[in-house]
């Protein structure tokens, strides 16, 4: 494995939960860089002369992406290219967070990166048309499929992980039981990607943690961490009212990139960042 200067990658959605543990290069957000203004973008580009541009910002509301086909459209596809486009200009390495979403989801065994997608929905769309500009638009790049995503802290994790952890004072915690995916933290999978760069590997990659699992898994693996006293109750997809088409099977392997265990990576999340929240949140109240 050669050295790599990572004091010149470009990173934008960086404020997101996977962009919280990009602790190094030059950090941007909606505030610093609009991925919508072509001009700006390729400005600011230019000025910094990236050797690498991770992209993490994008739509990834997928409810908001099925009632508002053209927001989804605007950042997944149109900020890509422009993003990639400016990369290109300054001869950087452009990386694209993808997901597993870009699959049907009604394949028996985890996706390979030997799989052909075949996206459903307004927001699995936009994602792979945004692989379609970046095969397309950049010479080097990383297309860095990932899925069911934690991290971020009691900051920014506002989606499963947080709920849970947020709800285990309650009685009881509701999770699907009938849709498996791939636990995956957050800090893992920017260390892969840092990993991929210092190698000079391009192409597509399917990035998570080691094993398969349900919701119901990894929120029965919390409460039974922190010792909650809260029933994890096992639903079905018919219990929860989504506004977006819910695949049966997002989870994804990798011959090429391997990381540790998801319930090693889950505990090691919870103990760092969420048990000091956790107990200062018990002494105030």
């Amino acid at each position: 494995m050669t050295s790599y200067d990572f004091s010149k990658v470009l990173t934008t959605g960086a404020n997101g939960m996977i962009g919280s543990y990009v602790d190094f290069g030059m950090r941007t957000d909606s505030a610093t860089l609009d991925i919508l203004d072509a001009e700006g973008t390729m400005r600011l580009v230019e000025e910094y002369r990236p050797s690498a541009v991770i992209h993490l910002a994008g739509a990834t509301d997928m409810e908001r992406c099925e009632r508002e086909p053209v927001y989804a459209y605007e950042l997944n596809v149109r900020g890509t290219y422009n993003v990639a486009r400016a990369a290109r200009a300054v001869d950087a390495v452009f990386v694209y967070a993808s997901t597993s979403r870009v699959f049907k989801g009604d394949k028996k065994a985890a996706y390979t990166e030997e799989d052909t997608p075949d996206p459903v929905g307004r927001y699995a769309e936009t994602k792979y048309f945004g692989e379609l500009v970046t095969a397309s638009i950049a010479p080097k790049y990383i297309i860095a499929r990932t899925v069911w995503v934690f991290g971020g802290g009691p900051e920014r994790d506002n989606k499963f992980y947080g709920n849970v952890l947020r709800q285990l004072d309650k009685p009881e915690i509701v999770a699907l039981n009938d849709v498996r995916g791939s636990p995956t933290y957050g800090k893992d999978y920017v260390q892969a990607i840092k990993k991929l760069l210092m190698e000079g590997e391009y192409g597509i990659f399917h990035i998570a943690n080691e094993g398969i699992a349900t919701r119901f898994d990894t929120a029965s693996a919390i409460a039974t961490q922190l010792k909650s006293d809260a029933k994890v109750r096992a639903v079905d997809r018919s219990f929860f009212p989504f506004g977006a088409t819910l695949p049966t099977n997002e989870s994804i392997v990798s011959k090429r990139v391997t990381l540790r265990p998801w319930r090693e990576a889950l505990a090691e999340y919870i103990t760092d960042e969420w048990e000091p929240y956790l107990r200062s949140a018990t002494i105030t109240s």
